[in-house]
């Protein structure tokens, strides 16, 4: 809901200061000596690396795909109280052929194989294996991959430049447009991303079946790509950026955090129900092994910390409308998103101990320090948020 003061002061365009340089020098610092020790680990244990990278990867690439959804979601719904924030969102869009380059070493025979077991240690006379060979093969598997770069770089540049353009003229027909075209890029969405999830995650056991997984993978995207925003826009304001946002504005995207936090929660638990109660082997193989041994009490953290803990500390309507209270509570979600896909994928590294790998850090600090270079430089480059929008206004003036 919008209120309309008579006077409505409009803020100017905001960029990056000179005071990036130092960040960037820094991370660009840090991505070459990690870069320098992922080859060490690559020499020291190829196996370890493969789930290290991936670990990473997806980590980061699941909050760029929760970027892409809030910004069509955005467009789709004609809303008003996201055009500050959006921007912060439209930067990550840009990033995904970074992404399509960082996925490449995954595609090395030798680290590929270890990842997705169909492709090395399945035989042709499997009968599962040529059962699914349809879909399980070389060739498709490229295909897959180049088809989802190829529509996020693509829609991801279109939606983004779009709205840069709306920058300089300030001209209601690229929100029409977006409007238009935000539907089917929903659709696509959210094909690509179930699809994507079963390809690289949920085939890491190949011969595991989940029909809810492609949900609980939206869920993952959302409720991560939700709280990097949040993040991103703190450090925006400590740094003195966005301070025409104010509680209104934090206190919908608390809102929305909740509401994803408890979807999280009843898609995760409904898995996991649903394959308790039918029983069948090829469904309960995933977590007879992520319940055996230690990893037992991660499932349960796992409920506790990302679940239980923040959609309690979301009840309060304080927490929301405080940004410190708020980024802290996203910070909290984000790491715990780190825990989760740890707690996926790690048990088919190293079923027998819950210890993290020196290579789990490294890849994971090497990755996010250059996304991060590439996000400041694309950041700086344009205005931090749409200056001209035509619902500029109404954000601005946004009331619970």
């Amino acid at each position: 809901m919008s209120g309309h003061p008579h006077t409505v002061h409009i803020p100017p365009p905001e960029r990056l200061g000179a005071g990036r340089y130092p960040v960037m020098l820094g991370l660009a610092g840090v991505s070459v000596v990690g870069l320098l020790l992922c080859a060490l680990g690559i020499v020291v244990d190829h196996q370890q690396f493969a789930y290290s990278w991936f670990f990473a990867f997806y980590y980061f690439f699941t909050i760029a795909l929760g970027a892409f959804f809030y910004v069509t979601l955005h467009f789709a719904c004609d809303s008003d109280w996201t055009v500050l924030a959006r921007r912060v969102w439209e930067n990550m869009l840009q990033l995904f052929p970074v992404f399509a380059i960082l996925f490449i070493p995954l595609l090395w025979p030798d680290l590929r194989d270890v990842l997705w077991k169909w492709m090395g240690n399945a035989t042709y006379d499997d009968h599962e294996r040529v059962v699914r060979s349809l879909w399980l093969n070389y060739p498709f598997f490229y295909f897959r991959y180049a088809g989802y770069f190829a529509y996020f770089i693509l829609a991801g540049f279109w939606f983004r430049r779009m709205s840069v353009r709306q920058d300089e003229d300030g001209s209601p027909v690229y929100t029409r447009r977006m409007h238009d075209h935000s539907y089917l890029a929903l659709v696509i969405f959210g094909l690509a991303q179930t699809f994507l999830g079963n390809d690289w995650l949920s085939n890491l056991d190949w011969k595991w079946a989940s029909s809810l997984f492609g949900v609980y993978n939206f869920a993952v995207i959302a409720q991560a790509g939700l709280a990097g925003g949040i993040v991103v826009i703190a450090l925006y304001r400590r740094a003195g950026y966005l301070l025409t946002m104010n509680h209104e504005h934090f206190y919908l995207m608390g809102k929305l955090l909740f509401g994803f936090t408890i979807f999280w929660g009843y898609v995760a638990f409904g898995q996991y129900l649903l394959i308790w109660y039918a029983n069948i082997p090829d469904e309960t193989i995933f977590y007879n092994d992520h319940n055996r041994g230690y990893w037992i009490y991660f499932t349960y953290f796992l409920a506790t910390g990302k679940f239980i803990f923040p959609a309690i500390y979301l009840l309060a309507q304080d927490n929301k409308k405080s940004l410190r209270a708020l980024a802290f509570i996203a910070g909290w979600i984000l790491f715990m998103h780190a825990f989760e896909l740890y707690w996926f994928i790690m048990p088919f590294a190293h079923m027998n101990t819950v210890l993290p790998s020196w290579m789990d850090f490294v890849a994971w600090i090497t990755v996010g320090s250059i996304l991060a270079f590439f996000y400041i430089f694309i950041a700086a480059r344009r205005s931090l948020f749409p200056s001209r929008d035509p619902r500029l206004v109404e954000c601005l003036t946004i009331t619970n």
